[in-house]
């Protein structure tokens, strides 16, 4: 289905002093749904799995493997299974075959032996039979004794093995397939091949969304459940994670050739948990009501009500251990909570693209104290689509003010360039209206689309590298160099995008990566996780085995082990001791993280004819979560320029709205997405979150509003005041206006702006100019803010003017005239009454007026000897 279709123009605001990129890119964008489906939903299976790969595996039983060698080495081997009874009745008389299929040259031909036919695997082993039946539900594991010879297991190369079970009719039931590679020796002249490995460590953080931000402290750590803690308690995902990093890294050669990828967001996240939090379902309200002070007479201030966090010391102890790994070894940020590129390019936003990719390397020096390898974008599909290459420009931080201002620096140099040259960048979003006659529409209610060109960055400084896979960004000339300019400044630094597809498949959570050939797509659940990392093991021996290149032939690519962001520990061992025994073995050498990214001497890089995947990608966003999340970011941008810097309050106006930009970057992580289990699971967590921020963005929406007196405003002359409250209920002031829609002929008089004070408000007066031949006229009142858009929700009163009533000027001269001839009037009978009384009163009355004398006051009483003199008493 199409995109949201782009737009002419480029926002002010939006854009700030970015330059728009130019680039000659010719790949089609990956199309996107209209809304999230589930991968057995019709219209979107065949982009998940090819059907007929692998028809009906596993459903009466299941063989999977629990462990096996990677390695083969001309001596038998054990290769460990289980096989699970899938029905509701017993299996008996069951058999194991192990068959073999040609040597694989390449890592692609490997993809393809995992989806080939039975038939193609030619060399088979003699048929083991299971000595028992299996109950219904349950599972037994059985280890079978292979020989070499058996399966022709002797020459040097990588072979891919389908262990087959059969029913008593011998039809087949189940297969688990992976690769083991016999080692050789390098030929003679040989040059090893360079590797280096990237290796990412992040997780789900899953802060209660809602939260805003305050000053000079942070505000108190609220999350939604224990998960994370139980992923830094010892033996959790996140501690085996650092923990086989730090065991692994004892060897100098593997630590030189290894990065570890960490996402910003979990340790800003562990870094507050260290210091206490609660867990809780719910949040205080984000606005806190007006009250009087009698009504908060004996009320205990408002808390957050949650339990207690249990992970503070553990994570502690597992940043400890993570700044050991920044200070000894290299160090990479990942995008924001792992979010999706290409989705936050289409939301238009440039704040939230640097939220996303400028902040991370300054969120890691401040906790961990190195920023690491600098100037990197690691995109979490592998790819970047076309028109979201300019995007990436804000990943040179060489140039970023982070450090000195955060972002609220370059926010408000923005916001003043906006306003002082509103018609730079061309039409603006306050050219009113964008709704006739639905002007009081906050962003909230906009539908308009965008374009990710109001996102662009201006021209990198220092050149951009984005890792992409190879066949995502195509030089010029079919050329294999890794690197291409994608953009000027932007550079594409490719990997082998076979070899990243297969290991996106390791862990618990195998992953459909958008840029992997559709035809080879299955559902990688039918092998196990132990089959899978064997798999990848082979995997990366091959690659390398590849990239071996001789003194007469151009110097090989090194190749990088660019491992998937959801791993586990298994996984991670099972790579990184690959890594170390061909390290070991002469068979490649390290190549340091930042020396891969590295453009070699004398090296012209080409422009990249092609950028963008091929394939179609299920994985993405679809068009309604990117419509829901712009209007978010629109309203965000909204109500940060609604809000008035205050020297005197220490919180910015963009640090109150940075924690509701970062749920929407939460929302937009791809960490689990990927995976076909986890996919429905995935879309669903992200639209809770997207629609709990959007509640607390009606919220803050609701603090900033008008109190009419009434629905009925009667005055009596067309000259009367209408009176109207405008109340504040956020911890900074805001300078709005107060925008209205009337009918043909009316017109309000309203004051330019308004600045309502935090947590305060301000009564207004206003005169109207209606229709005199109307009774009524209904007017629609809202409050706006700089650009136009409508922060309140609007408020409807209805003026009336009496028929009878005379034009103010009149009843003012009326009035006037009245007043000095009741003035004249009672002044002259005052002066009448005053002389008759006087010629008429007896002496007697006359002296009777006069004040009797008064009556001296008593002297102040003596004190008691017990007493003390009273206060003001001179004693």
């Amino acid at each position: 289905m199409s995109r949201l279709a782009p737009r002419a123009f480029v926002r002010a605001l939006a854009a700030g002093a970015a330059t728009s990129l130019t680039a000659v890119l010719t790949a089609p964008a990956a199309s996107a749904l209209a809304v999230p489906l589930d991968p057995s939903n019709p219209e979107v299976a065949e982009e998940w799995a090819n059907p007929a790969v692998r028809p009906g595996e596993g459903q009466v039983a299941e063989l999977s493997l629990v462990d096996a060698p990677s390695v083969v080495d001309n001596e038998p081997f054990h290769v460990k299974l289980r096989v699970t009874n899938r029905t509701d009745a017993e299996l008996r008389d069951l058999t194991i075959t192990p068959h073999r299929a040609p040597p694989t040259g390449s890592v692609r031909d490997q993809r393809v032996a995992s989806v080939a036919s039975t038939s193609e695997y030619t060399t088979t082993g003699s048929r083991r039979d299971l000595p028992t039946g299996i109950e219904a539900g349950r599972s037994v594991v059985f280890e079978l004794s292979i020989d070499p010879d058996e399966l022709a297991l002797t020459t040097p190369g990588t072979y891919p093995l389908l262990f087959e079970l059969d029913d008593g009719s011998g039809a087949p039931l189940s297969t688990e397939r992976f690769h083991v590679t016999v080692p050789g020796q390098l030929p003679e002249g040989a040059q090893p091949a360079g590797v280096s490995v990237l290796y990412p460590i992040t997780a789900q953080v899953d802060i209660l969304a809602g939260e805003t931000g305050e000053a000079p402290e942070s505000p108190q750590l609220v999350l939604a459940s224990e998960d994370l803690a139980d992923q830094l308690a010892p033996g959790g995902r996140l501690t085996e994670l650092a923990d086989a990093y730090l065991e692994a890294a004892k060897d100098p050669a593997l630590e030189a050739a290894t990065c570890v990828a960490l996402d910003p967001a979990l340790i800003e996240t562990v870094d507050r948990m260290a210091d206490g939090y609660i867990v809780s379902d719910e949040r205080a309200p984000v606005v806190e009501e007006p009250k009087r002070l009698r009504d908060s007479w004996g009320d205990e201030a408002t808390e957050t009500h949650g339990n207690p966090g249990k992970g503070a010391e553990d994570a502690a102890a597992w940043l400890a251990k993570v700044r050991l790994i920044a200070e000894s070894g290299c160090t990479v940020a990942m995008p924001w909570a792992n979010a999706d590129l290409n989705a936050l390019a289409r939301t238009g936003d440039p704040w939230m693209v640097r939220e996303a990719i400028e902040r991370g390397p300054f969120v890691l020096g401040r906790v961990l104290g190195s920023t690491g390898v600098t100037n990197v974008v690691v995109p979490p599909a592998g790819y970047t689509e076309a028109d979201a290459v300019p995007v990436l420009g804000w990943g040179d931080h060489s140039r970023s003010t982070i450090p000195e201002e955060g972002l609220s620096g370059s926010w408000e140099r923005a916001v003043a360039s906006a306003t002082a040259n509103p018609g730079a960048e061309g039409p603006q979003d306050n050219d009113r209206p964008l709704f006739p006659g639905e002007g009081s529409r906050s962003s909230l209610e906009r539908f308009d689309t965008v374009t990710p060109a109001w996102a662009a960055a201006p021209e990198p400084v220092s050149p951009v590298r984005v890792l992409v896979a190879a066949d995502t960004a195509v030089p010029a000339g079919g050329s294999d160099e890794r690197f291409a300019w994608m953009a000027p400044g932007v550079m594409a630094v490719r990997f082998q995008d076979s070899l990243g597809a297969t290991l996106a498949a390791m862990g618990q959570q195998p992953a459909t990566v958008g840029y992997s050939n559709e035809p080879l797509r299955y559902d990688y659940a039918l092998d196990s996780p132990a089959a899978r990392n064997v798999n990848a093991a082979a995997a990366v021996r091959l690659a390398l085995q590849n990239a071996v290149s001789f003194e007469s032939e151009p110097a090989a690519q090194p190749v990088l082990v660019n491992a998937p962001a959801h791993w586990d520990a298994d996984a991670a061992a099972v790579l990184l001791g690959t890594v170390a025994d061909v390290l070991h073995s002469g068979t490649a050498a390290p190549v340091a993280f930042d020396a891969y990214l590295e453009v070699p001497a004398d090296t012209a890089v080409p422009p990249a004819e092609r950028v963008g995947t091929e394939y179609a990608d299920p994985t993405v966003f679809s068009d309604s979560e990117i419509l829901n999340a712009t209007q978010q970011t629109r309203f965000i941008n909204d109500l940060s320029t609604l809000l008035a810097p205050d020297p005197s309050i220490a919180l910015t106006r963009y640090g109150f709205t940075l924690p509701l930009r970062r749920d929407i970057l939460t929302a937009f992580s791809l960490t689990r997405r990927q995976s076909m289990a986890e996919h429905t699971v995935a879309t669903e967590a992200s639209a809770a979150r997207l629609t709990e921020s959007r509640g607390v963005l009606g919220e803050l929406r609701s603090a900033v509003n008008l109190i009419p007196p009434g629905n009925v405003y009667t005055r009596t002359s067309p000259s009367s005041p209408l009176l109207i409250v405008a109340q504040n209920g956020m911890p900074l002031p805001v300078d709005t206006a107060i925008l209205y829609t009337a009918p043909d002929g009316a017109r309000l008089n309203v004051p330019d702006s308004v600045r309502i004070p935090a947590r305060g408000s301000v009564t207004l007066q206003m005169t109207a100019d209606l229709p005199r031949q109307a009774r009524s006229t209904d007017l629609k009142l809202y409050l706006a803010g700089p650009q136009g858009h409508a922060i309140s929700q609007p408020v409807e009163i209805s003026v009336r003017t009496p028929s009878s009533a005379v034009p103010g000027w009149v009843l003012l001269a009326i009035g006037t005239v009245g007043a000095v001839l009741l003035l004249l009037y009672s002044v002259g009978k005052r002066q009448k009454r005053s002389t008759a009384a006087r010629s008429q009163s007896p002496p007697w009355r006359i002296a009777s007026r006069k004040a009797p004398p008064r009556k001296p006051p008593d002297p102040p009483p003596e004190p008691r000897d017990n007493e003390l003199p009273r206060r003001g008493s001179t004693q």
